[in-house]
């Protein structure tokens, strides 16, 4: 039997998807919280602010209606997380090639 390889790119990978999944879903949750208060930094994540001016009402500063539309990028979330596994474990394998000889 082959003894147990320790794989860097593996554990490399694990937390790299954890993470990513973990800072997306954090942002998500508080964006439903306060969507306009926020910032979002997550690229996979895009806002869409509506205001609505009711004009059979008198003007006031509390007529406007605000609507957030929060939109979430799967295919570029998709592309940022496979693509640094896929390099992760290129480099490994280029690792173990150039160290085996």
């Amino acid at each position: 039997m082959n003894p147990t390889v320790f794989n860097r790119a593996t554990h490399f990978s694990l937390i790299w998807g954890v993470m990513l999944c973990f800072i997306t879903i954090i942002e998500w949750r508080s964006l439903d919280r306060e969507p306009l208060k926020k910032d979002i930094l997550s690229p996979f994540i895009h806002r869409d602010v509506k205001i609505i001016a009711q004009p059979e009402r008198p003007s006031s500063a509390g007529q406007a209606q605000y609507v957030v539309e929060l939109d979430f990028n799967g295919p570029l979330f998709l592309a940022c997380f496979f693509i640094p596994i896929i390099i992760f474990h290129g480099i490994g394998r280029l690792w173990t090639r150039i160290r085996a000889g």
